[in-house]
């Protein structure tokens, strides 16, 4: 009884092993032999069951996709991947809200490739900001999108662009009031007896307003609520914070290197920028 297709590309490692090395173009047994750790005559029957799907052309030693060979095993490759991702991260994809990610993403999120989960423990919540500022210095750019407060975060972007980085940053409505408000607030008489305060807040007016101000930053703000918690993107990093699905926080995000990461991840913050509004003017000087 024949099998099904089905069966024929997962049900056997060779097969499979098989259809994804012809993907890059004709092989010949010699090829095929060295490699795959398997016996030559082990592979024949494998072969076999491929030509008779009509998936490769056996001809003299010679293997080679055929048209639809070609199709089936590109779709196949997408699934594979797919489900290596879902198989090593499922964890973190089934506790968080995916809502953030546009359609046409989530199909793709194959390509978020080797990822690492950062999960700190309470006492080593800040060694998740350290690891994620090694991977942003001596970025040409930097984009990120910020939907919780985070004076530290900013100023960072402010010292690294000072240092040479562009910087593309969207921030939600909330968080955007929240800074402006921050500049414009007077500061009341026990603040100003306190020095430490003081400098402290001076530094920061200063910062932000460089970040807001320097023709290498873009601000935008955007208005919609189903947002990424934390999204950045370098030439060669890519970290995502999503919020968990009882709409919480719990100190968790997904971080790659991987070039196909990377370029998810600018989509991603692409699809944000597209619908948000850049801000022409640093309105907090200007009203000031």
């Amino acid at each position: 009884m024949r099998s099904s297709l089905i069966d024929t590309l997962f049900l056997s490692e060779k097969r499979k092993d098989l259809l994804l090395f012809l993907k890059n173009g004709t092989k010949n047994s010699e090829e095929i032999k060295k490699a795959f750790d398997y016996p030559w005559k082990s592979m024949i029957p494998q072969i076999n069951k491929l030509v008779e799907w009509d998936l490769i052309n056996y001809d003299k030693g010679t293997c080679t996709l055929t048209a639809m060979g070609n199709i089936i095993v590109h779709n196949m490759e997408s699934l594979l991947i797919t489900l290596n991702v879902h198989e090593r991260y499922g964890d973190y994809w089934l506790k968080h809200d995916l809502s953030p990610i546009p359609q046409e993403l989530l199909y793709r999120i194959g390509e978020l490739g080797e990822c690492e989960i950062l999960e700190p423990a309470i006492p080593d919540i800040f060694e998740q900001d350290k690891e994620i500022l090694i991977n942003i210095k001596g970025s040409d750019r930097i984009m990120a999108f910020v939907s919780v407060h985070h004076p530290t975060q900013l100023m960072i972007y402010s010292e690294l662009m000072e240092k040479g980085t562009e910087i593309d940053l969207i921030m939600t409505e909330d968080v955007y009031g929240i800074v402006r408000k921050e500049i414009l607030s007077e500061t009341d008489s026990l603040q100003i007896e306190n020095p430490v305060f003081m400098s402290l807040k001076k530094e920061y007016d200063k910062e932000i307003e460089n970040l807001f101000s320097d023709l290498r930053s873009n601000i935008f703000v955007h208005k919609g609520n189903s947002v990424p918690l934390n999204l950045i993107v370098t030439d060669s990093f890519f970290s995502l914070a999503l919020l968990d699905n009882a709409g919480k926080y719990n100190n968790s995000m997904i971080t790659s290197s991987e070039m196909s990461a990377v370029l998810w991840g600018k989509e991603l913050f692409e699809h944000y920028m597209e619908r948000a509004e850049k801000l022409t003017e640093y309105e907090v000087i200007k009203n000031r």
